[in-house]
């Protein structure tokens, strides 16, 4: 196998890992397993903290292609409204999980706080787009699309992070409740154009 291809499959079998046992837990062994190969071979191509920061940063990346970057060929409003229905969806556990232990490394290990910072910059840009372009396509008016961006994005890693804990009070409909209510504030609707509230409801 190419060198080239080599070090994709190893990144792949290392998102894999990732996804099923964390950045904490997760161990260059268990990719080698993953692969059928030495822990030798791995070592050849990465050092265990970059590969462990480059799978995570495809994870997110995807993550955020998924929900919006992928998306342009629908509205806004659409797209708006489906992030803030699968945000706290039980699929979306495993990503939550590791954006959160991936900031808790970041205050220890460069190679992943250049990574989340990096990853952080790209959804805060894809968020401040997606209020833009409502705008151009008259669903709202939003004085300012970047500030919300943060806004959101904030509120988003905090509600998730309170939802994996369990606490009873915090139900995932009641997180996307409030996501709904602090989205809606960031913009006036415009004529014709439902609150997210009134299509939201389940």
């Amino acid at each position: 196998m190419p060198a080239s291809q080599r070090r994709e499959a190893i990144i792949t079998a290392s998102q894999k890992v990732l996804l099923a046992k964390g950045l904490m837990a997760a161990t260059t062994r268990d990719v080698t397993e993953e692969l059928g190969v030495g822990v030798g071979l791995l070592s050849h191509y990465f050092s265990w903290t970059d590969l462990r920061s480059l799978a995570f940063a495809r994870i997110a990346q995807a993550d955020i292609d998924s929900a919006i970057r992928q998306r342009c060929d629908v509205e806004a409003s659409q797209v708006l409204r489906d992030v803030i229905a699968t945000a706290f969806a039980e699929s979306a556990d495993p990503v939550w999980r590791l954006w959160i232990e991936a900031t808790e490394l970041a205050a220890t290990d460069p190679s992943m706080s250049r990574v989340v910072a990096a990853c952080t910059d790209q959804w805060w840009q894809a968020v401040a787009g997606l209020f833009e372009r409502g705008c151009v396509e008259g669903a709202w008016s939003c004085g300012d699309p970047q500030g919300a961006s943060w806004r959101i994005i904030a509120l988003l890693q905090g509600l998730a992070g309170l939802t994996l804990a369990g606490d009873p009070r915090l139900t995932r409909a009641e997180a996307t409740r409030h996501l709904t209510i602090a989205v809606e504030r960031e913009y006036q609707a415009l004529a014709g154009s439902p609150a997210l509230s009134q299509t939201n409801r389940r």
